[in-house]
């Protein structure tokens, strides 16, 4: 159990290590469409402009959590970050 709780800080943590309101409100949206789909299977009738209004919310949740993911991480555009050696061996 206790590594449950300490794998779930670690799904809601941002890059810093704190608490991501981002992705608290990401996985908060993705639990109501799931509930929402759950319910329509079920029977139930689920207001199309609301199914879409959470969705709308994940894709821009799941945009602002992969754009955070990858401001901390450098992507090589095929050159070398080195400095060049100026020095040639004779």
């Amino acid at each position: 159990m206790k590594t449950f709780f300490k794998w779930l800080a670690g799904a809601l943590e941002d890059q810093q290590g704190s608490a991501s309101s981002k992705r608290v409100g990401f996985y908060w949206a993705f639990l109501l469409l799931t509930y929402m789909i759950i319910k329509s299977t079920n029977g139930a009738s689920v207001n199309a402009e609301q199914f879409w209004a959470v969705f709308t919310i994940i894709l821009v949740g799941y945009g602002l959590i992969t754009s955070e993911y990858f401001k901390s991480h450098s992507i090589l555009s095929g050159k070398t970050e080195a400095e060049p050696d100026l020095e040639k061996p004779a």
